[in-house]
């Protein structure tokens, strides 16, 4: 009776939780995870989907806020059992500073960090980027490799520096002791390419392409072997 009572006291913070992977996130715990008691979802801009989700049995909490806000990552981290930190600026097209994207991917995630700490949160889950890993600036291929496949990869621009640095906080934050004694978990998700329904960056590539008369850049030859994550809504297959 015990047991069964504990499993359902679990809280989730989903921190970006209204972008596009995390959305996607929400909705799967929503659906997968039966011990959820409450679902947070924390972002800069709150979508009006999210007034939906609090119809369910579960408890939807949305929290506007800012990752580069440490009083307000701490505010929303406290009480979690399970912080996944999505929020993050893509910017693969040098839209943005170099200053901005160090701010919220790097400083963000240090205050998630340290929110985990403060607050005895336990488990934190990162998505961080392929562009971790490289290509490396002399164009060395990477393999069908993993996690410890060696490969020098010297960054040079914001974006994936940034991801780089931001891994590597989480990845040496495992082990730290959190409120009450417990040792934090941490783990880093390194996915290629997102793309699915609704992302924005697929439509500006089709936006573009329609500017161009129906031509796109392919900017990976074809002989790269070279995989995409599709984050979406999993469809049965028609016979």
């Amino acid at each position: 009776m015990a047991d069964s009572a504990q499993a359902q006291k679990l809280v989730y913070l989903v921190t970006g939780g209204c972008g596009f992977l995390g959305e996607h996130v929400v909705r799967m715990l929503l659906q997968q995870e039966p011990r959820l008691r409450e679902l947070r979802i924390f972002d800069l801009h709150l979508g009006p989907w999210l007034e939906e989700l609090k119809t369910g049995p579960v408890q939807v909490t949305a929290i506007q806020g800012d990752v580069t806000q440490a009083h307000e990552v701490a505010a929303a981290v406290a009480g979690a059992h399970v912080v996944i930190h999505t929020a993050g600026l893509v910017d693969v097209f040098g839209k943005a500073s170099p200053e901005t994207i160090h701010e919220v991917n790097v400083q963000g995630t240090k205050n998630v960090i340290e929110a985990c700490v403060q607050t005895g949160t336990q488990f934190l889950v990162y998505t961080s980027s392929m562009e971790v890993v490289g290509p490396n600036i002399k164009g060395h291929p990477f393999y069908r490799g993993n996690e410890d496949t060696p490969y020098e990869a010297v960054h040079r621009h914001p974006y994936p520096s940034s991801k780089a640095r931001a891994e590597q906080l989480v990845l040496e934050a495992n082990g730290r002791k959190v409120r009450g004694g417990l040792p934090l978990v941490t783990c880093a998700l390194r996915p290629t390419g997102i793309y699915g329904e609704g992302h924005q960056i697929m439509r500006d590539i089709y936006y573009q392409g329609l500017r161009l008369g129906g031509r796109l850049f392919r900017a990976i030859p074809a002989s790269v072997e070279h995989g995409r994550v599709y984050v979406g809504e999993a469809r049965a297959r028609q016979g």
